[in-house]
């Protein structure tokens, strides 16, 4: 089994740096777990993330602006600048928490969340997609990102359980779903070359994620079917950029 397959958050550090009393996140929010991993795989550095750039003023909730755009709300974006060997500011660590919070599931729709490719193309020597439901690779992700010389972004999947309709105590297993149907996978780009982080053999099948969730009870069977297809695509064009990559 890949190491990286063993969900036991008692392997990860033991120091908190986000802390219940200090948010007022949602019981399961995804967006507060992927955080409280963030800051534990930068601890390590020595990183002010208290006075990093929150492009969003920070409120882990990120609740629904019901005003102007029902179900609707904006993914929070991390900005923290490395400083290299001189102390001197070098480059960004952008890193995106998207709770993926439109009105039926449409940001779903957007495979592969192809941000990761477009800053990639915009000249950043690192970019990648995680999720907490698969810590271990996430925080390796981060830690990449920071120490990889050049600017970086990282796009983590952050299940919402008021949003998405889900029990709040299945988070993690909703976004283990998400990465094996395939719907989002986990790779990384890095100085061009793409690599697929965690694969499944035998992806779960689409439905089962789309069924676990009230925010896709509208969909037919039919849309079901095209939305497996869509994946299909996608995911057999990721495969063939880490061939092309590689060959490269």
């Amino acid at each position: 089994m890949d190491k990286y397959s063993l969900y036991a958050a008692q392997f990860l550090g033991f120091k908190e740096h986000f802390l219940p009393k200090g948010h007022h996140a949602c019981q399961g929010c995804g967006v507060a777990l992927a955080v409280r991993h963030v800051y534990k795989a930068l601890d390590r550095y020595n990183v002010a993330i208290e006075n990093a750039n929150w492009q969003i003023p920070w409120s882990p909730h990120l609740p629904l602006d019901t005003t102007s755009h029902p179900n609707t709300t904006t993914p929070s974006l991390l900005t923290i600048l490395k400083k290299g060997k001189d102390e001197q500011i070098s480059a960004p660590l952008m890193i995106c928490f998207d709770n993926e919070t439109s009105k039926n599931g449409a940001d779903t729709t957007n495979l592969l969340k192809r941000i990761p490719a477009i800053a990639a193309a915009a000249g950043y020597t690192y970019a990648a997609t995680a999720c907490p439901s698969h810590p271990f690779d996430l925080i390796e992700k981060v830690r990449t990102g920071w120490e990889r010389h050049g600017a970086a972004y990282i796009h983590i999947l952050c299940p919402c359980p008021v949003a998405w309709g889900f029990e709040p105590q299945y988070a993690v297993r909703i976004g283990r779903m998400a990465v094996e149907t395939r719907i989002f996978p986990l790779y990384e780009i890095a100085g061009g070359y793409y690599r697929i982080t965690c694969e499944d053999e035998y992806p779960r099948p689409v439905k089962e994620y789309i069924k676990a969730q009230k925010r896709f009870a509208a969909w037919s069977a039919k849309k079901i079917e095209s939305f497996e297809q869509d994946v299909k695509a996608a995911y057999d064009m990721l495969i063939g950029q880490c061939r092309t990559s590689s060959s490269q």
